[in-house]
């Protein structure tokens, strides 16, 4: 099947990325998410980027590795100025990146000034955290004397406690920023001291971070959620990452999965999908490339189907063909090949 084309698979438009963009994985993917091939121009001297197969727009490696793989803890609509993936009024901008401008509204919410308005009020608005003192921690100190197991003990002690299951929520609708439920639930001013512990050295960090991930599960009510949760944490949480409960079925799915695949420790994901089935003829693109880069998944232990709320008594239920198909997909071992055939563009279910 030609890459290019507008019946193209993730899988197919993810290949073409296989040996150039290795050290760029996690942009790679995305890219393919959202209906991007590699595009290498024949002379050498011409940046190296990607392209849309519908629209061919094209954009410059540098500019997609800062947008997708950039730290989320600054301006993060920012990091898409300037430059779209898509011409207005291409098929793909079905599949939305959370945030970008050009998947939002014109006006709507007050438009892109007021969404700049409202981030100069919330970087002004959060309680500054105090100043370190003036030492450093390094390997040397007495603390790395006791045995691992006391190190974790006192970490837990001093980090902020987190219950085995975490709900993620964004501040606000239009926030690229997200917090725990119950720290977003809190009343009066927050104590920030505590996070300061994974600011003293790296090795402190390192064993310290391991403690917010190992055995707790971090639920989302969307992919949109999801998605910039993975950006807040980089590369360093998503390596450490290893249980996730979303609830599925928007147009942000395809590039969170895509994205959720580059955590290498998951091993535990709960889908909460409000449809019987993956997928039903005549499929808009979104949801097809959604399940597609679901379908990427792999090296899964446990993948379990939940309910979706009063509001869908209708959602893939366990023991369902398509669940088990699912279930199969995701367990397979990492790098083994899927056994999905595509046709057309579609998946064979």
């Amino acid at each position: 099947m030609d890459a290019t084309s507008n019946s193209s698979t993730y899988p197919d438009r993810l290949e073409t990325f296989s040996g150039y963009w290795d050290d760029n994985e996690a942009t790679a993917r995305q890219l393919a998410a959202i209906g991007h091939v590699f595009d290498r121009p024949p002379l050498e001297a011409i940046e190296e980027g990607s392209r849309c197969v519908s629209c061919s727009c094209f954009v410059k490696k540098e500019l997609s590795v800062r947008a997708l793989e950039g730290n989320s803890a600054g301006n993060y609509e920012q990091s898409f100025k300037n430059f779209t993936y898509h011409r207005s009024g291409c098929i793909r901008l079905q599949v939305r990146i959370p945030l970008e401008p050009q998947a939002t509204l014109g006006g709507l919410h007050g438009g892109l000034r007021m969404q700049e308005l409202k981030s100069k009020w919330e970087s002004r608005s959060q309680p500054q955290a105090p100043p370190l003192p003036h030492f450093h921690v390094g390997q040397t100190s007495s603390l790395f004397s006791l045995p691992t197991e006391l190190r974790l003990q006192i970490y837990s002690m001093i980090l902020p406690a987190l219950d085995a299951i975490t709900e993620i929520v964004p501040i606000n609708r239009d926030s690229a920023r997200v917090v725990t439920k119950s720290g977003q639930e809190k009343t009066g001013p927050r104590d920030l001291t505590k996070s300061n512990l994974l600011r003293t050295c790296k090795a402190i960090h390192n064993e310290a971070l391991d403690l917010l991930f190992t055995n707790r599960t971090y639920r989302f009510a969307n992919a949109k959620t999801l998605y910039l949760f993975l950006r807040a944490i980089g590369s360093t949480g998503r390596a450490l990452l290893s249980r996730v409960d979303i609830y599925c079925g928007s147009r942000e799915d395809a590039i969170t999965f895509a994205l959720l695949a580059t955590c290498p420790k998951l091993r535990h994901l709960t889908l909460r999908i409000p449809r019987p089935r993956l997928l039903f003829p005549l499929a808009p693109i979104w949801q097809v490339d959604g399940v597609a880069c679901l379908l990427s998944l792999s090296g899964l232990e446990d993948v379990g189907f939940e309910e979706c709320g009063a509001s869908f008594p209708r959602f893939l239920r366990e023991g369902s063909h398509d669940a088990e198909l699912v279930r199969g997909e995701l367990r397979r071992a990492r790098g083994e090949r899927s056994s999905v055939r595509w046709v057309g563009g579609f998946p064979d279910l």
